[in-house]
């Protein structure tokens, strides 16, 4: 219901209204959810329940976190006070959360411009000075990207030494699947499960690859009983990748 609502709303009303307004909307909607049962936090609104997508995603009715956010802003809340941070293609609830805190610097990025971004840059030449950033994000990104190795071969360059990167995908067991001659959207929704996907992740396979870019990786992996109080996947993996 959630979703056919919020398209409807997308074909009649101008994105920027929606971009303009939308702490206001999602406030309104957040208020038949009130409770104490669930929490987000990103938001630090209590519910009774989140708002369950098709894919079983569990989204905050406030302000529209959804479990990888979550996760992500556990992973990175007690690391991030003055540093200097590159996000590419933010969530707003993410980018809203983290420039309320007392870093050194904060760049949002989104090539595309789907998401509001202080710059666009293209992930495979990024447009920084070497050894830039202490923390980068770079979430369900790579997937998307033709040269995906020129890719991390540049968050690397610009990470400074002793940085973090975070990184997700959508994984598969195996290894690496892609496949050049898929170039339909069509043909790529079949195979990499979206219609933008150039290729589809194996943990291992993406840790190898930016072994080869020179980072030392880790491969965390998080298990969550089903009714968890923050609405956390119940199984998630986040790549580490240190310099």
């Amino acid at each position: 219901m959630y979703e056919s609502i919020k398209k409807l709303v997308k074909s009649i009303v101008p994105t920027s209204f929606i971009r303009k307004n939308d702490k206001l909307l999602r406030k309104v909607v957040s208020i038949s959810y009130r409770g104490d049962e669930y929490e987000c936090n990103v938001c630090g609104f209590t519910m009774s329940k989140f708002i369950v997508l098709s894919n079983g995603n569990k989204l905050c009715p406030k302000c529209g976190s959804l479990p990888r956010t979550r996760r992500l802003w556990q992973l990175i809340e007690s690391e991030i006070e003055g540093k200097e941070i590159l996000h590419f293609s933010p969530s707003k609830s993410m980018s809203d959360r983290i420039a309320k805190s007392n870093l050194k610097n904060y760049v949002t990025t989104d090539y595309e411009d789907e998401f509001e971004a202080d710059k666009r840059h293209d992930i495979q030449a990024i447009d920084e000075p070497d050894n830039s950033f202490d923390i980068i994000i770079c979430y369900h990104v790579l997937e998307h990207i033709p040269e995906d190795r020129k890719a991390m071969s540049e968050l690397y360059r610009v990470l400074r030494t002793g940085g973090v990167c975070f990184i997700q995908t959508p994984f598969k067991d195996g290894d690496i699947y892609e496949d050049d001659s898929i170039t339909t959207p069509e043909g790529r929704l079949e195979h990499f499960g979206q219609n933008d996907h150039l290729r589809i992740y194996s943990a291992d396979g993406l840790k190898s690859r930016l072994v080869e870019a020179g980072f030392s990786t880790e491969v965390k992996e998080f298990i969550e009983k089903n009714d968890n109080h923050l609405g956390l996947k119940e199984r998630e993996i986040v790549i580490i990748a240190l310099k």
